[in-house]
């Protein structure tokens, strides 16, 4: 999770770093539904299809 602005469709933090897979776009996307409709409206995606930049630990 980001620090900084709150969503404007759930008035929390919400957001995710994400990149599009084609590497054309990154930055913080939502994670409610509101405001992931709105990403997959602007983008094609949503925080659940971009890419997390982020290495995940697997144990």
């Amino acid at each position: 999770m980001m620090a900084g602005a709150y969503c404007r469709y759930c008035g929390r933090r919400c957001f995710v770093d994400r990149v599009l897979p084609d590497g054309s776009w990154a930055g913080h996307m939502a994670t409610c539904p509101e405001g992931a409709a709105h990403d997959r409206e602007v983008t094609g995606h949503d925080h659940t299809t971009a890419v997390n930049p982020h290495p995940t630990s697997q144990s």
